[in-house]
């Protein structure tokens, strides 16, 4: 899986927690609905404690330490990198990148490395998450569930969901109650029901959130995959690093999995394939080991 977006009906959440919770987007300038930013933000710290996830420390992991559980795993990505032979930029230096199909440059502000050591020494998660959004501007608020949004003028993700009278619909309380649209047959405005009050009569949109969200099945009574390879890029601003984290740490609880290869892919934006040597050497090992144990 690249840059897993697999917690759909509760993406717009994570999002803007992630980029909220250092005022990254106001220092971007690309806050075009603080108010439904922050509506959405509000939500994360509640959220996260249902998941009932541990860190890689094996504490609860919780809105007080995602952000030192991101910062980790964008350290163990860069240090990884430099294992590999490769060259960080140092602190002050002009780091290249290509995104969105551009190719810009950016003075690296935020990472200092000892590369002939091949360590961090320092990473500033502001300055970071700044960067990130700097070559890739962030999506408006909400960024998944957009449909009847007059701010967002775009479908986002709600082409993926619907009923038997609506091809598209909003599948998420606040897309719903949000929703601006005259005539497009979905959202408070044009049905006058609540949110609380379509799932509860038309339950076949919750159900669709449900069941695209693995989220909801690993670690329970379901049978999960054993082998699990998971990259989302270190600069990929299209879901927020958050969804990967979550994902990886809840694979790691569960006990059906015996093989789970997650990391953020480092100077990577939203793209996959971008390591294919590796991915298939991991596929090959993986078959090898599955046969070996008559899987």
């Amino acid at each position: 899986a690249y840059c897993p977006i697999t917690d759909l009906g509760n993406a717009d959440i994570l999002y803007e927690w992630m980029y909220n919770v250092l005022g990254t987007r106001a220092a971007a300038n690309e806050s075009p609905n603080p108010s439904g930013s922050a509506a959405l933000m509000a939500k994360f710290a509640d959220y996260q404690k249902s998941l009932n996830l541990k860190n890689s420390a094996g504490a609860a992991l919780t809105a007080n330490n995602m952000l030192d559980e991101v910062k980790a795993e964008v350290i163990r990505s860069a240090e990884t990198y430099m294992a590999s032979g490769k060259r960080i930029p140092n602190l002050g230096e002009v780091m290249t990148y290509t995104s969105q199909g551009k190719t810009g440059e950016y003075t690296n502000d935020w990472i200092s490395v000892d590369n002939a050591a091949g360590k961090v020494l320092s990473l500033d998660m502001e300055k970071y998450l700044k960067f990130v959004v700097t070559q890739a501007k962030l999506k408006n608020a909400p960024s998944f569930d957009q449909y009847g949004l007059e701010i967002t003028a775009s479908q986002g993700e709600s082409s993926l969901f619907g009923t038997t009278s609506q091809v598209y619909s909003n599948f998420t309380e606040y897309g719903w109650t949000y929703n601006d649209t005259t005539g497009d047959g979905t959202g408070l405005d044009d049905t006058g029901q609540s949110w609380a009050q379509f799932i509860a009569t038309s339950p076949l949109v919750s159900t669709q959130v449900k069941l695209v969200n693995p989220m909801n099945y690993i670690g329970s009574t379901s049978k999960t995959a054993p082998y699990w390879y998971v990259r989302h890029g270190s600069r990929d601003r299209d879901t927020a690093f958050v969804v990967s984290v979550n994902l990886a740490r809840a694979l790691k609880a569960d006990a059906d999995v015996t093989d789970l290869n997650y990391r953020l892919a480092w100077d990577q934006p939203h793209a996959g394939n971008y390591d294919v040597p590796e991915a298939m050497a991991w596929i090959a090992k993986t078959l090898k080991d599955a046969d070996a144990k008559g899987l």
